[in-house]
C-alpha cells in the first residue's frame, strides 16, 4: 500500500511538473499571429533575387525533373548516416 501511495504521489508531482512547463498561449503569442496576419511588419517591396541566384535556383528545379519519380520510397535510402545525400 506504501508503495501505491508513492508511485501516485511521484506521478503526481510529474504532471503538475509537466504542467508548469507547457507553455501557454496569451495575449503575447497573439500579437504575433496578428501582426503576420496584418503584414504590418513586412518589408515594403518585394525583394527579387539576384540574378545569379535566380539562375541556380532555376537550374536545380530544371535538375529535379532528370529522374522519375520513385513509385514507393524505401526506409533505406532515407538512413545513410552520412549526413544526407
Amino acid at each position: 500500500m506504501k508503495m501505491f501511495w508513492l508511485v501516485g504521489g511521484w506521478m503526481l508531482s510529474t504532471a503538475v511538473a509537466y504542467a508548469e512547463e507547457t507553455p501557454k498561449v496569451g495575449p503575447d503569442t497573439r500579437a504575433w499571429t496578428e501582426l503576420q496576419r496584418s503584414g504590418a511588419a513586412a518589408a515594403p517591396d518585394v525583394q527579387p533575387l539576384p540574378g545569379e541566384v535566380a539562375d541556380k535556383v532555376y537550374q536545380r528545379y530544371l535538375k529535379s525533373y532528370e529522374r522519375p519519380i520513385p513509385s514507393e520510397f524505401g526506409r533505406e535510402r532515407f538512413v545513410s548516416g552520412d549526413g544526407g545525400s
